[in-house]
């Protein structure tokens, strides 16, 4: 169930469900557009996947392409291996 949040209200932190929420999304579509390079991987925080929304608002705003490809796939590399 998603957590009940202030509709104007976006936490600085999320997890997937109210990630989902807020970019009206099913959690399906957030792993594919994880894989896809258009939403950023999660960090684990505590033993839970969470999501840093000015990263994901950033992701999206450019549509999921960064104005440089090496720098991006570096930056992705790097998010990934500090969430194992």
């Amino acid at each position: 169930m998603p957590a009940k949040t202030h509709k104007d209200f976006i936490p600085p932190w999320m997890d997937a469900a109210t990630l989902c929420a807020h970019i009206c999304a099913s959690e399906s579509t957030v792993e594919k557009w994880v894989m896809d390079g258009i939403l950023p991987p999660p960090r684990m925080k505590g033993g839970k996947r969470m999501w840093k929304w000015s990263e994901v608002d950033e992701m999206l705003t450019a549509g999921g392409q960064s104005l440089d490809p090496e720098a991006e796939r570096i930056r992705n590399a790097s998010r990934r291996a500090e969430a194992h």
